[in-house]
């Protein structure tokens, strides 16, 4: 009886302290969370779904790994057995942490990543070689002119947008950002404002896609300046989901959380979309309230490569009507931005945003429609 009592305390012990250490675990790995996602935006912030789960499932993990260690130990030592738990609690701490870690980064299956699961794009213009719509921007046959009054709602609006910088004699190319705001943004704004001042004969704009979540309240200023800069805000989620596994409500909220807080800056209900990873089908065409805006030139600036590649990529590509996808958020991506504005300007280009392009190139965009490049019509 006596033994039994101490083996159910010594038990009821090795689960409290089990709980207790999967307390402080849960607050370490939720430190390296917060700082991951302040320094990494790129940090799987999905994960937090997993947080009930990887708590409850390391608690009971970390009490069958001391139960076990106990009654191994008090087979040969109960001295040893306690003082051998208290001395390998910090080697197992340090242990688990970085289980933890691995878990709370990598338990959801599409890391809130750049768009890494890319639909392969063909040289002729389509996606997984299927033709695109009908009224794609190189394949419109109702074009309306630019001038003209919008009387079909499905119809995008460009009589708002400023074209009056804008060369008629050059060859258009639009550069797209997605993932914003980094904490690059606004070394971004400062290269675009440069090579603007140096260049007024040739100003360059963008469109940039925003993803809600990234803001908080001492970043609502970086939507401003954008605004007041001449970029183009583009909607990029809230969340960057992929849009194809969530429900009709779920797309309506991820969609129109965004619009909300980009209408903040510009004033306008709804923004060009870009989905998350470049995923899309049937239900998020049907859902979305404006043209869907893809790419034919992508730099995968996100997987580590060189300023030296981002820009070749870009430069041995270039053609009018091309969309090209960066991100804002790489040190290379502005490097060899530096180099491909006043490149492209000399080449005959200049860099301007989606809306612009296809406004300058004649193009009608279509609420629904995915579009990769604007030629000239």
């Amino acid at each position: 009886m006596r033994l039994f009592l101490f083996w159910t305390q010594r038990s009821l012990s090795c689960l409290i302290g089990s709980f207790f250490e999967c307390v402080l675990l849960y607050f370490n790995t939720f430190i390296i969370y917060q700082y991951s996602r302040i320094h990494n935006k790129y940090y799987n912030t999905e994960s937090r779904k997993c947080q009930p789960f990887l708590f409850f499932f390391l608690t009971f993990i970390y009490f069958l790994y001391n139960l076990y260690t106990f009654f191994f130990l008090l087979h040969s030592n109960p001295w040893v057995a306690n003082t051998n738990n208290m001395k390998s609690l910090r080697l197992k701490y340090c242990a688990f942490a970085l289980l933890a870690t691995f878990f709370w980064g990598g338990c959801h299956s599409k890391p809130n990543a750049p768009n890494s699961i890319n639909p392969p794009i063909s040289q002729e213009g389509s996606i997984d070689n299927q033709p695109l719509e009908q009224d794609s921007f190189e394949n419109d046959t109702t074009l309306n002119p630019p001038s003209a009054p919008v009387l079909d709602p499905d119809v995008w609006d460009l009589s708002d947008i400023d074209v009056s910088e804008i060369d008629s004699n050059r060859k258009l190319i639009s550069f797209t950002f997605d993932d914003a705001p980094s904490r690059l943004l606004e070394n971004l704004y400062v290269i675009f404002a440069s090579f603007n001042e140096a260049n007024p004969d040739c100003k360059a704009s963008a469109t940039l896609f925003f993803n809600g979540y990234l803001f908080d309240k001492d970043t609502p200023h970086l939507l401003h300046a954008a605004k007041t800069l001449g970029f183009e805000l583009g909607n990029h989620t809230q969340s960057h989901h992929d849009l194809t596994t969530l429900s009709e409500e779920e797309l309506a909220v991820e969609i129109d959380a965004t619009d909300a807080l980009l209408k903040y800056a510009d004033g306008k209900e709804r923004h060009l979309l870009r989905p998350p990873y470049g995923s899309f089908n049937e239900s998020v065409k049907q859902q979305a309230k404006t043209p869907i805006i893809s790419w034919n030139v992508d730099t995968l600036d996100w997987t580590g490569r060189t300023a030296d590649e981002i820009y070749q990529t870009v430069y041995d590509q270039r053609q009018s009507g091309t969309i090209v996808l960066m991100h804002d958020g790489y040190q290379a991506t502005l490097d060899a931005l530096k180099r491909l504005l006043p490149d492209l300007k000399q080449d005959g280009y200049q860099v301007v945003s989606v809306s612009q392009m296809a406004k300058m190139h004649g193009c009608t965009l279509r609420r629904g429609n995915v579009y990769i490049r604007a030629r000239k019509q």
